[in-house]
């Protein structure tokens, strides 16, 4: 009997721990040809989900938890919840149950044809007019930063043991969708509806957002660092031009300047532009630095 482990990072989800395990109990019994087990990633909640979650476990052996001694965030706890697990395959899922516990069976089935990488696909989410503009324009950024899109984001995902070997041997990415869809595996989306959180609020706000979207601009790319090569060699023409109207203004042109003002111009000009120029070619070397451990 092949054995399937539930990932579930958490951080002050009380009111959803107790909910979480009995709607997963239901699918797991719908499915009595596998073995599952749940995994609970506590991000160091500060209300009573620790708690409740060992007095679970104690009355269930299929259930354990692993608790952070702070809060390192989804995916950190999603990665490290990966390295301590020894399953024939692996889902993650939130704890809130906005991603339906359903997919779990559509996940399987795809499992079964031989599929190594499911994920869901959000076709549609409720959420603030805001926070929808803002994923558009992150969606946008992303996909002109690599030249394609990622599929894969945050949600429901489901590993086979070969995927979750190969991630256990890469070093951790802050966005981890981005290294998961780099994988070689065979993959399939499972698009549905996102519902509605019933209980708790989210613990994610605009800041945090932004904060997620910004690693996933930077993760899997050296674009950002080859933009800052293009601006240095902008700024540098823009100071030599700026260098050589000063000296022609005051020597051929008899323009007046302050006394000095024309050389303190000339020389911060050409001292900001030598930092910019040196400054991007150790962002070169840094950007090779990071391809080459990114390919190992």
């Amino acid at each position: 009997m092949k054995n399937i482990t539930i990932i579930c990072p958490i951080y002050n989800e009380e009111e959803n721990i107790k909910i979480f395990v009995e709607t997963f109990s239901q699918i797991f019994e719908k499915n009595q040809d596998f073995s599952f087990s749940i995994l609970f990633a506590d991000n160091n909640s500060t209300d009573k989900s620790y708690d409740i979650i060992k007095s679970i476990c104690k009355n269930n052996d299929k259930i354990k938890y692993i608790r952070y001694s702070k809060n390192y965030g989804v995916m950190k706890s999603i990665y490290t919840a990966l390295n301590h697990i020894d399953s024939d395959a692996c889902c993650v899922f939130d704890c809130d149950l906005q991603d339906p516990a359903i997919l779990l069976d559509e996940f399987i089935t795809h499992w079964k044809d031989g599929y190594e990488i499911i994920y869901g696909k959000r076709v549609k989410r409720i959420e603030s007019f805001h926070l929808s503009v803002l994923r558009i324009f992150f969606k946008k950024i992303s996909f002109w930063v690599r030249g394609f899109n990622i599929e894969i984001e945050s949600g429901a995902w489901f590993f086979d043991k070969n995927v979750v070997s190969e991630i256990k041997n890469c070093d951790f990415e802050p966005y981890l969708p981005v290294l998961i869809n780099g994988l070689d595996f065979k993959k399939k989306s499972v698009p549905y509806e996102r519902n509605d959180r019933k209980f708790g609020n989210s613990k994610f706000n605009v800041f945090q957002y932004l904060s997620y979207a910004a690693d996933g601009l930077v993760s899997g790319t050296t674009k950002p660092l080859r933009i800052s090569i293009f601006i240095s060699f902008i700024f540098a023409l823009f100071s030599f031009v700026s260098s050589v109207y000063f000296i022609l203004a005051k020597f051929f042109l008899s323009v007046v300047f302050a006394e000095g003002v024309a050389a303190i111009i000339i020389i911060n000009l050409i001292s900001f532009s030598l930092i910019f120029f040196f400054l991007a070619i150790l962002a070169e070397y840094v950007g090779k630095i990071y391809l080459s451990e990114e390919n190992k």
